[in-house]
């Protein structure tokens, strides 16, 4: 069948204009595409620098700092304030020494496989090099006067569970 020619459907053909149009729009498609899945890897948590942050968010010694994510909790010990919540992943749990509001101990767990020589660099900065070191069995150890010690290790999970990074700052 045939139509008249006021009928009959336009082929498209492309004007240079038009190509470059195209090519501009799908070139736009192409990159929001890639945003959109390197994204997430882009805002991927730097457990180096949370940890540098925690640390330097909660000195010892000094009154414990009003912070978003932490909150006072039930004290475990007689005259302690107690504290816990969460930074980027990583639980903080913070004591003051008896009958007072100065830090005591931070307390970091990092949950999944060993980090503690992706850290370590971190700690470091915040509270100067470790005196001990056991590098195959991922443990570093700092020991101060005045009965102040920290570690940086890592306690596995078991066969079915999750381990941790720890890093503690404590009086003993």
């Amino acid at each position: 069948m045939s139509y008249p020619p006021a009928q009959r459907k336009a082929r498209f053909v492309p004007t240079k204009e038009t190509a470059i149009l195209m090519h501009a729009i799908w070139r736009g498609v192409v990159l929001t595409m890639a945003l959109i899945l390197l994204a997430p890897a882009a805002a991927s948590p730097d457990p180096a620098a949370d940890v540098e942050r925690v640390l330097r968010d909660i000195p010892q010694d000094r009154p414990v700092p009003k912070l978003d994510y932490l909150q006072r909790a039930d004290p475990i010990n007689a005259d302690c304030a107690y504290y816990r919540g969460g930074y980027n992943g990583i639980d903080v749990t913070v004591e003051t020494h008896p009958n007072s509001d100065r830090v005591a101990s931070v307390l970091l767990k990092l949950p999944g496989p060993d980090q503690t020589r992706l850290i370590l660099p971190a700690v470091t900065r915040v509270i100067g090099p470790p005196h001990a070191s056991d590098r195959k069995q991922s443990s570093y150890g700092w020991d101060w006067p005045d009965y102040r010690t920290g570690s940086v290790h890592y306690a596995g999970g078991g066969a079915t569970k999750e381990g941790f990074t720890i890093v503690s700052l404590f009086y003993q």
